[in-house]
């Protein structure tokens, strides 16, 4: 395995565990976070398993429904600083 394979399967579990422990501390089952977000309960176990990455929307949908930031899913490997980030996507006057 690559490193840029190693780097995008810690990646995708990262991610995993992010989502699932913002389920365990809201209260909701699996069954209640599918029905709520439209992600099929098989898709939402394998993802959980990170057997298969977690799309953007499905994030947003996640961090909607478990009521947190979609940031909160946002792995340590992608975080920059926020002005940095806000000063290169500035529409051009």
């Amino acid at each position: 395995m690559s490193n840029r394979d190693e780097l995008i399967a810690a990646i995708t579990e990262w991610t995993a565990h992010a989502v699932q422990a913002e389920i365990d501390r809201s209260g909701m089952t699996k069954v209640a976070v599918s029905d709520e977000t439209g992600i099929p309960y098989p898709t939402l176990n394998r993802k959980l398993a990170a057997k298969t990455e977690f799309s953007f929307r499905e994030l947003l949908l996640l961090a909607e429904a478990l009521n947190v930031e979609p940031s909160t899913f946002t792995p340590p490997a992608f975080e920059r600083h926020r002005t940095e980030v806000q000063l290169e996507h500035r529409p051009a006057a």
